[in-house]
């Protein structure tokens, strides 16, 4: 697993040659535990912070009110709140992540896609999935925010409204992405030499 590991990252912009499967999927295993450590890294604490911000402003504007469904409700919107001011930091964090995922993998796919004979432009479709869906990202969290900020928290109903509308094409084409790296990435090697080289890289 290391063997791929450095592998992939000596060759991360040499789309040239062959990447067996094996190689290839603990490579892809690699910067999957990378990117999600870099993602929980940076939001788990923000959202923590934003919680707990929340709950106490909440729990402040809410002292006084007779009636408990007026109180709850002042808490759950002063958390969204809290949580919509976050939102920002959190686009950013996803954008990086996915920049991160896109370079990583761009040039072992490539490698891949030689090793069962198929031409390296085939990459391209899951990249352009994984473009576009990152492209809808600022669209996606200012709809998310603006659905959190005028959200009645009186309503059971207006969470499963705002999960239902802030949410568009964009994680849909992420899914198409890493579907698409699994269809071609688990494609057979091509047995001897092909057109692009002599033999893959084993891990």
């Amino acid at each position: 697993m290391l063997d791929a590991i450095k592998h992939g990252l000596t060759n991360l912009f040499n789309g040239q040659g062959r990447d067996a499967r094996q190689a290839f999927w603990f490579y892809v295993l690699f910067i999957y535990i990378v990117t999600t450590a870099i993602s929980m890294a940076v939001s788990l604490p923000l959202t923590l912070e934003s919680v707990f911000t929340g709950i106490q402003q909440g729990i402040a504007q809410g002292q006084g009110q007779q009636d408990p469904a007026v109180a709850q409700a002042a808490v759950q919107a002063a958390m969204a709140g809290s949580m919509g001011r976050m939102i920002p930091a959190m686009m950013w964090v996803s954008l990086i992540v996915g920049v991160i995922m896109l370079v990583g993998l761009a040039a072992s796919l490539v490698r891949r896609l030689h090793d069962s004979d198929l031409s390296g432009w085939w990459a391209l479709l899951p990249g352009a999935c994984q473009v576009v869906s990152m492209a809808s990202v600022p669209t996606m969290m200012n709809s998310m925010q603006h659905q959190m900020e005028t959200m009645d928290y009186t309503n059971p109903m207006a969470g499963f409204s705002m999960v239902s509308g802030a949410f568009g094409v964009g994680p849909l084409l992420a899914w198409v992405a890493i579907g698409l790296v699994v269809i071609l990435g688990v494609r057979k090697s091509t047995p001897g030499p092909n057109r692009f080289g002599d033999a893959p890289f084993v891990a």
